[in-house]
C-alpha cells in the first residue's frame, strides 16, 4: 500500500475541519458531511497504524479529551438526548490512546459535531457501541486536527521486524 494517497486524503479532511473566516451555511447535510469526514479520517489513521505506514510517534499519540458517565440506558431511540443521558456536571479531562479514539469513531453508536460561538467546529461528541452505556467522549476538534496533521506528515524512516515464536509472526516497530 502506498500511503501517500491515504495521507493526501487525511490532509484534505484536516483542511475542512480548520477554523475559517467565511463559513458555509450549517445544515443537516453539512453536519453529516463533517461526521463522515471525521469517521473516514480516523479510519485512515487506524489503517496507517495497522500497516506501519506511520511511525510509533503517531501510533503512540494520546489525545486530550473529556468524558462523562452515562446515567441512562442508551438506545437507538434516545441516543440524541445528550443532556438527559449523560452527567455533564462531572465531566472529566483525560487522555485517550489514538487507537481507542479511532475505534470510538469507526464504531460510533452516536456522533455529534458542535460549533463554537464563531460557528467554527469545536468538539466531537462520540461513543462507540461498546462505550455507549458507560460514557461519552468529547474530543476537541483541535485534537483531531493535531492527530490528522501528524499522521499525514509521518513517514517512517526505520522499520524493525523481529520474529516472535509465541504469535508465529513478526513484531514490527517503526521510527
Amino acid at each position: 500500500m502506498e500511503s501517500v494517497y491515504w495521507k493526501e486524503e487525511l490532509k484534505r479532511i484536516a483542511q475542512t475541519l480548520r477554523p475559517a473566516s467565511r463559513l458555509r451555511r450549517w445544515s443537516e447535510r453539512a453536519a453529516n458531511i463533517v461526521e463522515r469526514d471525521i469517521s473516514v479520517g480516523f479510519f485512515i489513521v487506524r489503517r496507517l497504524i495497522e500497516l506501519y505506514k506511520v511511525s510509533s510517534r503517531t501510533a503512540s499519540m494520546q489525545l486530550n479529551v473529556f468524558s462523562t458517565p452515562s446515567i441512562k440506558n442508551i438506545t437507538r431511540t434516545n441516543s440524541h438526548d445528550l443532556e438527559e443521558n449523560y452527567n455533564w456536571a462531572i465531566e472529566k479531562s483525560g487522555t485517550l490512546d489514538v487507537s481507542y479514539a479511532c475505534n470510538q469513531c469507526i464504531h460510533s453508536y452516536l456522533m455529534f459535531v458542535f460549533r463554537d460561538k464563531k460557528r467554527n467546529l469545536s468538539d466531537l461528541i462520540v461513543a462507540s457501541d461498546y462505550d455507549r452505556n458507560k460514557k461519552v467522549w468529547r474530543i476537541p476538534v483541535s485534537e483531531i486536527l493535531r492527530l490528522f496533521d501528524v499522521a499525514s506528515k509521518d513517514y517512517p524512516v526505520d522499520i524493525q521486524m523481529k520474529h516472535d515464536e509465541k504469535i508465529n509472526d513478526y513484531r514490527v516497530s517503526t521510527d
